[in-house]
């Protein structure tokens, strides 16, 4: 199995979670995560209280650490950890050293920028992927809001500084929104890979332009059906995408908000041998190279 797409601020285990919250004096409910049909807004801001937890390099390099072990364990050949280096302390450089210090097994980080940053953000997440050979991508992570002074297209010269220099570019797109996301994203700022694009086959031109320029989809299903797009997994397209011929992986996207892992991820469709050959062939395709 190929995991491209996960959170490690929405991926603590639940005993750390726990132990860092009586560390730090924080209070964590019981039935701490996300359930089905909360939508977007209310499950990102869940993301305020494990990230108050993650304000020390030393923190960092153990969270990866253990979720290296949790991926492994689940039967993860290689992966890549994404988190937003900025929400976690002034010091970019020695969050991300911390953070590359906690890798293992071949495992590799995505930095990831949120919509509604400003340019320079991104551009500084760019420059920090230079100087890590384990930093293999960039993210733009979140979801777009009318308040919003930064779109997409601010993000067009970050975006090629990092095709520039081979680093992997992905986007959060099409979360329950508009299909045009998704040719945004790889019309403008080059992605090579889509978190979520629920909506492609909305778009007879986002479905071809994905599968002519090879385009990878990383598909969370639990996740979309926390954020109140689908009633339930199995509503979820991805066999439909992979009838259609769409690039498309399967991901946890956050292990422990949502309650699953990779592999859960992948038994729920019941998928037939060609279906798990296209599966695993685009999560291949689709890493990122060093």
């Amino acid at each position: 199995m190929y995991e491209l797409h996960v959170h490690l601020d929405g991926s603590l285990r639940k005993e750390t979670l726990y132990e860092l919250g009586e560390q730090y004096g924080i209070i964590i409910p019981d039935e701490f995560g996300f359930s089905d049909g909360i939508g977007l807004d209310i499950a990102l801001s869940m993301f305020q209280l494990t990230v108050s937890l993650m304000q020390d390099k030393n923190v960092i390099k153990r969270l990866v650490s253990e979720l290296c072990d949790d991926l492994y364990k689940d039967g993860v050949e290689y992966a890549e950890i994404r988190y937003a280096p900025n929400l976690h302390g002034v010091d970019l450089e020695e969050i991300v050293n911390a953070s590359c210090e906690g890798l293992k097994y071949g495992y590799k980080l995505i930095l990831c920028g949120l919509y509604g940053n400003s340019p320079k953000t991104i551009e500084i997440l760019v420059e920090l992927a230079k100087k890590y050979k384990d930093v293999v991508g960039i993210d733009i992570a979140g979801g777009p809001r009318n308040t919003d002074k930064w779109g997409l297209h601010h993000y067009v010269d970050a975006f090629q500084e990092a095709k520039k220099h081979n680093i992997g570019r992905t986007v959060h797109v099409s979360e329950g929104r508009s299909p045009q996301e998704i040719i945004d994203a790889v019309l403008m700022l080059d992605a090579q890979r889509l978190g979520h694009a629920c909506t492609i086959l909305e778009s007879p031109e986002a479905v071809e332009i994905v599968k002519d320029r090879n385009v990878v989809i990383e598909a969370c299903p639990t996740s979309n059906v926390h954020t109140g797009i689908y009633y339930n997994v199995l509503q979820h397209p991805i066999k439909k995408w992979i009838k259609e011929e769409i690039p498309v992986t399967v991901c946890a996207d956050n292990i422990l908000m949502s309650r699953t892992n990779t592999s859960k991820e992948i038994s729920h469709f019941n998928f037939n041998e060609d279906e798990l050959f296209w599966i695993f062939k685009s999560g291949y395709l689709g890493k990122f190279k060093e």
